[in-house]
């Protein structure tokens, strides 16, 4: 029996590691997908952590999700032998995910075990060299050379989101912008996301005014509790009453739910980026430290009418200046951001806004 066969019978449970960050989780999506299509009789596990979960916790394809907690690790690894995986997945690829493969596949239990190559030496390399790579392959066109063996190929159907039921519920068609903001959503909402897990990756405060003072039209700031002050001082400075914020006052899946109905995002390199992406929402990128070439640009369906992103990108010789990001500029002046041409970035938009809206719907200045 060859492993196609030996994974799609019942009963067969496969695992699946990814611990962190959101957009990475995200990027998962298609592995869970082709996986399932793949062996629809084999159970389907996911481990991450607990601030991971909304992300995959409503996931039609998954037959558990298994949260790590903070210093929970041999409880969750006790359980997750218990189960006695037939096969498991790395998609985190890191020195404790490595040490997991001894204790969920070990040496001769015959127990498949697949990892993913993150390719950091590359990285490394570009980072040092600031030459960004001719040939590279993003993230999801790794998991798929990882799973050929399994007979597995990427179906071009780009990334899932699953909401929470209570969102989509026939009894609350009624769209959350209009119930939380009184917002009509087919008036071209724009979304704005401010913050990373890394401060490089995002734009200054200053740049984040500018910006907003420069979009027309409902504009909604999104991002996480730690997101809220930063949202506060940007609408208090600006005198306009089209702006509002969900940081803090909204979980990921209700942002997400969000930010369907909003016409566009613009976002810098972020969890929130993935989200837009598998939503098929219009992006407008803005990259700090990082490069699009790292892999984690937005991954979109090969076919359909997902609009294509627009990226902006400032050439400095400094970047890229790592591969994930700091808390502040190495160098001190953060030209990678303090200098993107933001009336450029807001032109965009309107562009976006007034060729795809219907007349009546467009912002009348």
């Amino acid at each position: 029996m060859n492993i196609q066969e030996h994974l799609n019978q019942e009963g067969i449970r496969i695992g699946l590691i990814r611990l962190s960050s959101i957009g990475d989780v995200v990027l998962c999506t298609p592995v869970i997908r082709w996986l399932h299509h793949q062996f629809p009789k084999a159970e389907l596990h996911f481990v991450t952590k607990a601030a991971m979960a909304p992300v995959l916790q409503h996931h039609a394809h998954l037959s558990q999700l298994h949260i790590l907690q903070d210093h929970q690790e041999k409880p969750l690894l006790d359980k997750l032998k218990a189960l006695k995986f037939d096969a498991v997945v790395d998609l985190h690829s890191n020195w404790r995910t490595l040490r997991w493969k001894f204790q969920l596949a070990p040496p001769g239990s015959g127990i498949p075990f697949l990892r993913f190559s993150k390719n950091n030496i590359q990285k490394w390399w570009v980072v040092q060299t600031k030459k960004k790579p001719v040939l590279y392959l993003h993230t999801v066109q790794k998991y798929a050379l990882m799973l050929q063996e399994w007979g597995i190929a990427d179906d071009g159907l780009g990334l899932d989101w699953y909401f929470d039921p209570k969102l989509t519920a026939s009894g609350s068609s009624e769209s959350l912008l209009n119930r939380e903001l009184g917002w009509n959503p087919p008036q071209g909402v724009t979304a704005l996301a401010l913050g990373s897990q890394h401060a490089t990756k995002c734009l200054p405060k200053e740049k984040l005014i500018d910006l907003c003072r420069l979009l027309h039209g409902p504009l909604l700031l999104l991002g996480g509790p730690k997101d809220k002050a930063l949202a506060e001082e940007i609408i208090a400075s600006l005198n306009r009453k089209d702006i509002a914020h969900g940081c803090g006052r909204w979980n990921l899946q209700e942002s997400a739910k969000a930010l369907s109905e909003c016409a566009c995002l613009i976002t810098p390199d972020t969890g929130l980026m993935h989200i837009g992406a598998a939503l098929g929402i219009k992006l407008f990128v803005i990259w700090g430290n990082t490069l699009p070439e790292f892999g984690m640009y937005p991954w979109l369906p090969r076919l359909g009418k997902t609009p294509l992103p627009e990226q902006f990108e400032v050439d400095v010789s400094c970047r890229p200046c790592s591969k994930l990001g700091y808390e502040r500029c190495p160098r001190g002046h953060f030209d990678c951001m303090t200098k993107q041409d933001i009336p450029r970035i807001a032109q965009a938009v309107s562009n976006y806004l007034q060729s795809s809206l219907p007349r009546q719907q467009r912002f009348q200045p």
